[in-house]
């Protein structure tokens, strides 16, 4: 798993996200400017000495909008932050029968419009490329093309609760059951029983439009369309659906949401979306949407799948006989200056073992290092051998580095 997590770290920073360390623990009043009565009840909680309520964070969306709003106030916008921590939760059900959770996420803070949404669920779909898992789906939804039909349906705020609830956990039965017990006429009863089947390809757009007419879900499909076209120009059309019946559990998210999931597994490694309202409640007011992936999820998902995480990748393997052990540190030195990574044998290895030794640790090149500057050897990503001295030898290998 911890492979994995600095995979996805690495992915997000080659995406131009800068890393944040947020508090494990937060006031029970800074957590509840963000989360609804029914998230409150999921934190662990207890009295700090001066009898001050105190929380265990259990997700990172609503520290790291602090910090965006209170450190990092003079910052110019937009903001691209990531983050990885463990978080924890008083309800088992939502981590699958864990109260902690490993996570990692990123959060693109001060950017509105498509563009921006297109982004995080592209970068949450090659952070899951980067951890190694090789299938997986990716559903698009919008908060805001069910705050329409809601809106347009005029239910009582029990009811609306509670056909939130049941789609969320696309309860069918006891959607059904729920809307028999309403005034609402036959045709809205059946819009909101096929509202959960709204899941397909750029088709379902039209279709949708069919079902609701007002211009809260004409803009929410709108979003979704130009989202659908840019992720396709992001290369991820093939993992892509639009799901319009997506309903996400926390209450601040506004516009495009998504959730990433893999094989055989029936909860998201990866969700997230847009929350333009959240960081009002802290005092700078300032679009924004991210997301977050379940390294748990994600490591769990490719076990199932067979796959073993990638190692971490490595510039150069430095391996040496015992009179060539001073020249290998001081090599590994200098190459480490220019930024690559390498790593230097425990053992001494003549050449051949040394070639075994490069293949399991995954370097791209192999430096043998034996008695004097005359005997280092570099065999490069080809495998063709070369004697060079040292000084040389190093700035070939950075001028190698792809």
């Amino acid at each position: 798993m911890r492979a994995g997590q600095e995979a996805i770290l690495a992915e997000m920073r080659r995406w131009g996200y800068r890393f944040v360390v947020t508090p494990t623990l937060e006031s029970v009043d800074v957590l509840s400017q963000g989360l609804d009565p029914d998230e409150r009840r999921r934190l662990f909680k207890f009295a700090d000495r001066d009898g001050s309520l105190l929380a265990v964070v259990g997700e990172k969306t609503i520290p790291v909008a602090r910090l965006a709003a209170g450190a990092l106030r003079a910052s110019p916008l937009p903001l691209r932050l990531c983050y990885a921590a463990s978080v924890l939760s008083n309800d088992t059900g939502r981590f699958a029968n864990r109260r902690e959770t490993h996570q990692a996420g990123a959060e693109l803070i001060g950017a509105a419009g498509t563009v921006a949404d297109a982004e995080v669920v592209a970068l949450a779909a090659r952070c899951l490329d980067a951890a190694g898992l090789r299938r997986y789906q990716v559903d698009v939804g919008h908060s805001e093309f069910f705050q329409g039909v809601l809106a347009g349906l005029r239910l009582s705020p029990a009811a609306e609760a509670g056909v939130r609830e049941a789609l969320a956990d696309r309860d069918f039965v006891a959607l059904e059951k729920l809307l028999s017990q309403t005034p609402m006429r036959s045709a809205e009863q059946e819009l909101l029983l096929r509202f959960p089947a709204l899941r397909g390809g750029r088709e379902i757009l039209s279709a949708a439009a069919d079902l609701v007419g007002n211009r809260r879900t004409e803009r929410a499909l709108e979003d979704l369309d130009r989202v659908y076209e840019l992720l396709g120009s992001h290369g991820l059309a093939d993992v892509v659906n639009l799901d319009l019946g997506s309903i996400r559990d926390f209450d601040y998210y506004t516009g495009v949401t998504f959730e990433a999931y893999g094989p055989d597994l029936g909860r998201p490694l990866a969700a997230g979306g847009r929350y333009d309202r959240l960081l009002e409640r802290f005092g700078r007011p300032a679009p924004a949407t991210g997301f977050v992936v379940h390294l748990d999820l994600v490591a769990e998902a490719m076990a199932r799948s067979g796959l073993r995480p990638a190692l971490p990748r490595l510039d150069a393997a430095i391996a040496w006989t015992a009179p060539g052990l001073t020249t290998a540190l001081r090599l590994a030195a200098s190459l480490r200056l220019f930024g690559m990574r390498a790593v230097v044998d425990s053992e001494p290895r003549r050449l051949p073992g040394a070639r075994s030794w490069r293949d399991q640790v995954g370097a791209a090149h192999l430096v043998h290092c034996g008695a004097g500057a005359a005997n280092v050897t570099w065999t490069n990503a080809q495998g063709r051998t070369h004697r060079l001295p040292p000084e040389q030898l190093v700035g070939r290998l950075a001028g190698a580095r792809p």
